[in-house]
């Protein structure tokens, strides 16, 4: 269905003007400027977003600033293989870096206070993903503006509202913190990598490439990684002194909703273990460990209250770090692997979580980068089938194409 997806796009594109001014392309743009963006009508196919080739661009170029992930300059070859500005190309909207992929689009317009499409971005989008360059630049592809320079007053600029600065939340409910459990020796617990703290495979097998000097970049949290306990029945005091000794996690949310702060969130917690995100191996030291005391394993549903907590939590970090936005929120099972294997579903918890609730978008679709790449592998074993994501499963046939 994937190689059909994109078979149809690539014949869009060969098609060039006549598909332009089709029935169904205006009122794709129509509903766009409206704030609504079209998806596929079959929930099988991997919707496509329309991209207009810039001046210099690559695919190396589109990798960056697109995904984020220079790794997948590859992938875009094999889905645009020719690369022709002012050409509209079509790419996996799930592929796109989380803030670009918010379908939900708003209308921005060049006025008096931001006469300029540069200007406009410094002042009402979100930039943190790879700066006002990379910014301006996607917007251009988004809008098909080849020439920002020519663009008159009042010109309509769409904007994924995701990017925007200031942008809209639900209001946060209070947050009940504790420190009752929160250690004392922060000892070895700094951000910044040593090569020893690697574990010797890992190191043998990374080093000499490019990937290994990337390790060692000092880091700060940029990630918040959601676990359950899955205690088996244990106490929760029990539990909270066992993670607390351990310093297994920077938060600990209660079955009453209470917060309590184990590890201080400028140090890492031992939350992850071995673990992969985006290129980077041992994401303890750029995440934030949130354990919720449930056991989703045996049919324990997180609760209302912890939901709740969550959200507070998550809006509260959001403050104190503004790059923790809510496509940065993720789960242990999505980003544990087994170094030795390169194969995800190590973990598995939360085995039952409800994004909804949590007041994100289901972040477990995001394409799987490290798997998409080849720096991981999809889990095989049907007796770990209930820990693989839909994220997961979309990279193992985007691989394919």
């Amino acid at each position: 269905m994937i190689r059909t997806v994109v078979a149809g796009a690539l014949i869009a594109i060969a098609a060039g003007g006549a598909w332009a001014e089709s029935l169904d392309a205006i009122r794709t743009r129509l509903r766009a400027e409206a704030g609504v963006c079209e998806t596929s009508r079959d929930d099988r196919d991997l919707p496509m977003v329309g991209l207009v080739v810039l001046p210099g661009d690559t695919h190396d170029r589109l990798a960056r600033d697109l995904t984020g992930q220079p790794e997948t300059a590859g992938v875009l070859r094999k889905v645009a293989p020719r690369l022709r500005p002012g050409e509209r190309v079509f790419v996996p909207r799930a592929l796109l870096s989380p803030l670009l992929a918010d379908p939900r689009l708003d209308v921005l317009r060049l006025d008096e206070a931001t006469p300029t499409l540069w200007r406009l971005v410094r002042t009402r989008v979100d930039t943190s993903e790879g700066g006002t360059a990379v910014a301006v630049r996607n917007l251009q592809r988004l809008n098909g503006i080849t020439d920002p320079t020519r663009l008159p007053r009042g010109a309509r600029i769409l904007v994924p509202r995701s990017l925007l600065k200031g942008r809209e939340a639900g209001p946060a409910p209070p947050l009940r913190l504790s420190r009752r459990y929160r250690v004392k020796d922060v000892s070895g617990l700094g951000r910044t990598p040593k090569a020893s703290q690697f574990p010797a495979t890992l190191r043998r097998r990374l080093r000499g490439r490019r990937v290994w000097k990337r390790q060692l970049l000092p880091r700060k949290p940029d990630l918040v990684v959601i676990h359950t306990t899955e205690h088996g029945g244990a106490p929760f005091e029990n539990v909270a002194a066992y993670i607390r000794r351990k310093r297994l996690a920077n938060y600990l949310i209660g079955p009453d909703g209470t917060v309590y702060e184990i590890v201080p969130d400028r140090y890492r917690a031992h939350g992850c273990g071995q673990s992969l995100w985006e290129g980077r191996y041992e994401v303890d030291f750029n995440a934030i460990n949130v354990e919720v005391y449930a056991d989703t394993r045996a049919g324990d549903d997180i609760r209302p209250a912890q939901y709740e907590a969550l959200r507070a939590l998550l809006a509260t970090l959001r403050g104190r770090y503004p790059g923790l936005h809510e496509g940065r929120v993720v789960t242990h099972r999505m980003v544990a692997v087994n170094y030795a294997t390169g194969m995800r579903a190590r973990k598995g918890d939360p085995y039952r979580f409800d994004w909804a609730q949590a007041g994100l978008p289901d972040n477990s679709q995001m394409i799987d980068q490290d798997v998409l790449v080849g720096r991981a592998k999809p889990c095989s074993d049907p007796r770990y089938a209930d820990r693989v994501t839909e994220g997961q499963e979309a990279a193992a046939r985007m691989g394919e194409l």
